[in-house]
Order: structure tokens, then C-alpha cells, then sequence
């Protein structure tokens, strides 16, 4: 059966901002009190996936059209600031306080200081690192030094965020791929293995549950069985995107509630045999699946079936709804995070009534056949969020647009 395209008006859908950021330190007058961080302790049992509600429902909204959602919450971690104590009197003897150096010691580099700049702390991570995360201070000083008590081997670190709770979450690679919370001293205090393909992103869900970005893959012969045109599959198939929802368990390890994956939202015009045969423009919230199959190994010829090269995810929790950014198709996703596991395999059910269809594309309408190269507004972007309540713009998206392929534009920058 062709898929019949979709006739229900579009709705009004959540704004898009981008931005191009330079991190400013304070000027000496905001320099704040030293600080010390302490961990909270973890709730004895996780709680479930949050429940439908009428907002949600109600901002649940299609493709392509004005801004009139809400301020949402996205997942980003709030300032270290927010999780000071009072006294350092919770760390050992041979964990130093937050005590940041007087006078001119910095980290090095370029610092920029305004009296725009807003205050709190950063997050700092030398990716690769095997053992140590940095926490600076307004002046750019570090403030404090997550040094993790084991050396991790392989490409050690690859990406960490501060929780509420003053632990991070760190993504390594050594080899194997692990996700690992570790508090202020630098203990591992859970610890997640997986065979998967767990790459670019993952985040700490309101509900305790972690929500990752995974790589999984396809054959050659799935992949035209999906559809796609046999002259651009690669020899070594092709790879897509899914998303994992883990509850952990403490203290290492976790159970996969929830899932969902593009390859259950294809659209393709090449095989009027194949059950996902229809017209891509009247498919937007579909993902053609022979789009870039040809180009993309022209133009990565290092990865020639890396597909989508999704690289970033956030979470919104007053609208249950997930964003992806596909960087090779040179979009951002929205999509309906309160449909359960099997409706997010379809079309129907969840607070949108679509299932895990796409709720929202922005970026590039050539993606879906209703634009040009004119049109195209992202190339090749990165870290795709909503604005988190309290910040200026809250509630619209947040987009590093890298500038890959703009035209005219030769750079190898962003």
C-alpha cells in the first residue's frame, strides 16, 4: 500500500534562532565567592516516564510553520553556581575546595571580558582527556578539577555534562563506549557498558532516565529492501540513527524503556513496490531515504555510508518532545517523545496523534522536495536545543550553524 500523504493543516510550530556564540568571561567585579560542589543523593527508585499532559498535547505541533509555542525547558545543565554549598567541609583531605586563584592566573588562551557577560560557571572538557574535567570560573580560572580516580583508557573522554547534582555525565571511548556518572571527587558512581553505536550526545532525563544517541546499521540488502536505489547503496550499507531511553541501575548498567528509530519513518519515490513508496514532497514528516545516498560519498569519502551523521539530541519536558539534529541533511528534528515504544514505530498514537513521525523539520526543504539550494537556511549544524526558561529567547531553538557548503563560502571554519 502507498503511503498516502497527509492532508491535516499545519499547525503552529516552535521558532528557530541561530546563533553563532563567543563564551565571554565576566570583569573582576563579578568574580564570585570560591564554591564547593556536593552531590545529592540519587533517588533509591527512578521514577516512571512522565505522564501525558494537556500542554504537551497541545504544543505538539507539525512542519514548517510560525513560532507560537511556549518558553520550554530544554535539558541543558544549569550553572554550577546553582549547586553550591556553603562549606567545603564535604571533601576529603586530599580533595582540594573550590579555592580559584587570585590576581591574573588563567587557563591560557583568549579571554574577553564585558560587562554583558553572564555570570556563572563553565564546563571545560579536553576531549580525549583519560582522567580530568575542569570547572571555570568568570575569569576563566579553574574553579575546580573533576580528576577521575581511574585512568580511562582508549580515547578517554569524549564529552561531559554537570548534572543538577554536581556529578557528570561522561561519554569515553576506551574502546568500547561507555557512559559513566562520576560526583565531585572523581568516583565512578554508575557506570553504562553497551555493544551499541552510542556517539555525539546523550543527556539526564527529569525523570532520571538517560536518553542517548545511537548509531546503528544496515546491509546492502536492507537497505534496498527499504527502498533505496541499488546504483548509490554502498558496499558496506548504510548507517542511521536511533534513540535508547535507559533507567539506571545503580550501580552500573540500566533497563531500555522506550525507543525509537528513523528507519520506521522512510519515504521513498525510487521502488513503487515497497510499501514506503509515495511522493516525498507530501511526506514531510517522513525521511526520504535516498536522499545524499549518492552525494554523501562524494563528499565523505571517508565515511561514504554515514548517512545521517545525527550529532546532537535535547529534551523538552513541558512538551515531551525530542530534537535531533541530523547534521548531513542540514536539519533539525522534533519528535513526540509521549508516544510509547510501539506507536513510535507508526504513524498514530502519543499526545501528536502521529506516532514517531516528525513533528517539526527546519533548515533544509530540499531534505523533503519543497525547496531549492536558495532555501536552505543550516549546513551541517551542531548542538540543536531549546533555550532553557530564565535566559533570554527562552523557548526558541538554539542552533551552532557550522557554515559546511554555504554558498559562496569556501571556509573550513564555522
Amino acid at each position: 500500500m502507498n503511503v498516502p500523504p497527509r492532508t491535516a493543516p499545519l499547525r503552529a510550530a516552535i521558532s528557530a534562532a541561530i546563533a553563532l556564540a563567543l563564551y565571554a568571561c565576566s570583569p573582576p567585579a563579578a568574580i564570585p565567592q570560591p564554591i564547593a560542589l556536593a552531590p545529592t543523593p540519587r533517588p533509591a527508585t527512578p521514577t516512571d516516564l512522565p505522564a501525558n499532559t494537556p500542554q504537551a498535547q497541545a504544543h505538539a505541533q507539525p512542519i514548517l510553520h510560525a513560532p507560537t509555542a511556549p518558553a520550554a525547558n530544554g535539558s541543558q545543565p544549569h550553572p554550577a553556581a546553582n549547586h553550591a554549598t556553603d562549606s567545603p567541609a564535604h571533601l576529603t583531605a586530599n580533595q582540594p575546595a573550590f579555592n580559584p586563584p587570585r590576581g591574573d592566573a588563567r587557563t591560557g588562551g583568549l579571554t574577553l571580558n564585558t560587562p554583558d557577560a553572564a555570570a556563572g560557571y563553565t564546563l571545560f572538557t579536553l576531549q580525549r582527556d583519560t582522567q580530568k574535567v575542569y570547572l571555570l570560573d568568570p575569569l576563566c580560572r579553574v574553579a575546580h578539577t573533576y580528576h577521575i580516580q581511574q585512568t580511562l583508557p582508549g580515547r578517554g573522554i569524549v564529552h561531559a555534562k554537570l548534572l543538577d547534582n554536581a556529578n557528570l555525565l561522561i561519554m569515553t571511548e576506551s574502546p568500547q563506549i561507555m557512559l559513566l556518572e562520576i560526583d565531585p571527587r572523581g568516583n565512578i558512581v554508575w557506570r553504562y557498558d553497551s555493544t551499541r553505536g552510542l556517539h555525539h550526545d546523550f543527556l539526564k532525563m527529569p525523570n532520571g532516565n538517560v536518553l542517548m544517541l545511537v548509531k546503528g546499521y544496515k546491509t546492502p540488502a536492507e537497505v534496498i529492501a527499504a527502498g533505496a536505489n541499488p546504483e548509490f547503496v554502498h558496499k558496506d550499507g548504510l548507517s542511521y540513527a536511533y534513540l535508547l531511553e535507559v533507567r539506571p541501575t545503580y550501580p552500573s548498567g540500566g533497563e531500555i524503556v522506550w525507543q525509537w528509530s528513523t528507519w520506521d519513518h522512510l519515504v521513498q519515490d525510487f521502488d513503487p513496490t515497497k510499501p514506503n513508496y509515495g511522493a516525498i514532497a507530501d511526506h514531510p514528516e517522513l525521511i526520504d531515504l535516498n536522499f545524499l545516498l549518492q552525494s554523501i560519498q562524494e563528499r565523505r569519502p571517508s565515511y561514504p555510508n554515514d548517512w545521517l551523521h545525527a550529532n546532537a539530541i535535547d529534551y523538552n519536558p513541558q512538551l515531551d518532545q525530542i530534537m535531533l539534529s541530523p547534521r548531513h541533511f542540514s536539519e533539525l528534528w522534533i519528535i513526540d517523545h509521549s508516544a510509547t515504544t510501539q506507536e513510535a514505530r507508526g504513524n498514530a498514537g502519543g499526545n501528536s496523534g502521529m506516532g514517531g513521525d516528525l513533528l517539526y523539520r527546519w533548515g533544509n526543504p530540499r531534505a523533503y522536495a519543497r525547496g531549492t539550494l536558495a532555501d536552505q537556511r543550516l549546513f551541517w549544524q551542531h548542538h540543536t536545543h531549546w533555550i532553557p526558561p530564565g535566559l533570554p529567547g527562552a523557548g526558541n531553538i538554539l542552533v551552532f550553524n557550522n557554515g559546511n557548503e554555504m554558498p559562496g563560502d569556501e571556509r573550513l571554519y564555522s
